[in-house]
Order: structure tokens, then sequence, then C-alpha cells
């Protein structure tokens, strides 16, 4: 008997660890699996893209673009940054990783004295007021889009193909904008192909009423 009672005992003990380390297994996939938050200050490799966009003269054309992309990987622990311009606003979007204020208030500033250094340089920035539009889209939430400064346009309309497309967005209503500017080489492509004829007619299967149509 007391074999018996010895030995589901040593089972029973043994099973715990199992446990206990199955739970630390599943937490550091966890960690391993979860977007990490940039520090404070924000994250190096956003702050450079910022540094360095140029925003065009009021008086001229200033087609909607994509100033940084962290999704496709390339910068480390930005993977939940992208950074757009749909002039004159720009929208900073955190997929799964609420940023907190302080980061929020790093990347405003760097925009802040890119319009400052854009002014110095070129004197083009004078009519220009900063406006940021912030969104974030948790795993399991909404999204939630607030405006940190400025004003946005109403109508919104924005423009690519150097002024020649137009597009109607609304940064503030909804998940998404109306234009998904990670798809604008698509849009070339398939412009260039419809103008040269190469294709006669499209099917498009993604959407009836977005950009591509």
């Amino acid at each position: 008997v007391n074999s018996t009672i010895e030995h589901r005992s040593l089972h029973h003990r043994a099973a715990q660890h199992n446990s206990i380390h199955m739970r630390l297994l599943l937490l550091l996939l966890s960690c391993l699996l979860q977007p990490h938050s940039t520090n404070s200050l924000g994250h190096p490799a956003l702050l450079t893209s910022i540094k360095s966009f140029h925003q065009p003269p009021s008086s001229s054309v200033a087609d909607a673009c994509r100033i940084f992309h962290g999704r496709g990987g390339l910068h480390p622990g930005a993977d939940h940054l992208t950074l757009d311009y749909y002039a004159p606003v720009f929208l900073l979007t955190s997929f799964g990783v609420e940023l907190e204020d302080n980061e929020l208030d790093s990347y405003c500033s760097a925009l802040c004295e890119t319009l400052d250094a854009n002014e110095d340089d070129d004197d083009i920035s004078q009519q220009h007021e900063l406006t940021i539009v912030y969104q974030c889209r948790g795993a399991n939430t909404t999204a939630e889009t607030r405006l940190l400064c400025g004003t946005i346009p109403d109508p919104h309309i924005v423009t690519e193909n150097n002024g020649h497309d137009q597009y109607l967005i609304h940064l503030l209503r909804g998940q998404n904008h109306g234009l998904f500017l990670d798809m604008s080489n698509g849009r070339t492509w398939l412009r260039n192909k419809c103008q040269t004829k190469d294709i006669s007619s499209v099917l498009n299967l993604f959407s009836y009423t977005c950009a591509f149509s």
C-alpha cells in the first residue's frame, strides 16, 4: 500500500512539473509571438523616416504615400508600425500594440521638426498645419482612431499618379480609410497595363468599391 501511495505521489509531482514546464513554454512562445512595443522615445527607424520625409510645396501636387512600412519585418521591433501621408494629414497606425503617450509625443515632435526644417530650407510649409491621426488596431477589438492635432479637410480628397487620380477618404470613420497605400504599386501596374492595351478587361475579385475599381 505504501509503495502504491508513494508511486502515486511521485506521479502527481511529475505531472505538476510537466504542467509548470508547459505553462512556461506557452508563456515564452506568447512573448516571442507578441508584437514588441517600441521604447518610450520612439522607434529609431520610424524617427529616421520622419526626418527624411520632404513635404511637397503647398502649390504643387502632394500624392498620398507610405512614409514608413514596418509590417514587412525589415525593421526589427517595428512590425506593428506604419506611417502614411494623406495630404495634408499624417496617419500613424499601430497594429496590436497600444503606444504610450510619451512615444506618441516623440513622433509628433519629430513631424513638427520636419515641417519646420522644410520651412527653413524651402519656405514651403508656411501654409501647412501639422495634422496627425493615430489609429490603434487591437487584435480582437475595434480600431481606436483619434485626432492628435490639427484639422482634417472636409471633404478629404487625396491623389496618386501625380495628381491624376483622386480618391475621397475618411480617416476618422471606421477601420479602413478608402485607399490602401501599400497597394499603390499594384494600381500603377494595372493602370499602365490598361493604358497600353496589354489587357482589355479586368475582373476585380477584391472589391467593387475600393480604389482598384
